[in-house]
């Protein structure tokens, strides 16, 4: 693998994986060189963040996303957890006073209440 070049045009970077391409494009000088390995691993992402070019994600996004992606599944369970109690003869029973209705809402009750939980606690 070779190297990409990056370039700062005005408030993008461009990139470049050879250095006849940039000075055809009329760029003399690259701002920063890195291996195509390491700019591939990165998504191929590199922007200007207070004057620098940074490429990927940095540890704050990085965060971010890892929540995202932990909220989305919380979110997958207590749907799961829906549809596994919440059923219509279970909502009926719970109405009736049913003593295996009540049984199944406070199950799903403490497993929701632990998801719930945990999704307040990544959204702090």
């Amino acid at each position: 693998m070779g190297n990409v070049f990056l370039i700062k045009s005005g408030n993008d970077v461009r990139h470049f994986y050879n250095e006849a391409d940039m000075k055809t494009e009329g760029f003399t000088k690259a701002d920063r060189i890195i291996t195509e390995e390491v700019f591939h691993s990165n998504g191929c992402y590199a922007r200007i963040i207070d004057g620098d070019i940074v490429v990927g994600k940095t540890e704050a996004e990085q965060q971010a996303e890892t929540v995202a992606e932990q909220l989305v599944e919380i979110d997958i369970q207590l749907e799961a957890l829906d549809k596994k109690y919440l059923t219509p003869r279970i909502l009926c029973g719970i109405g009736r006073g049913d003593a295996y209705a009540l049984k199944c809402a406070e199950e799903h009750e403490t497993a929701a209440a632990l998801l719930r939980e945990k999704r307040k606690a990544l959204m702090n």
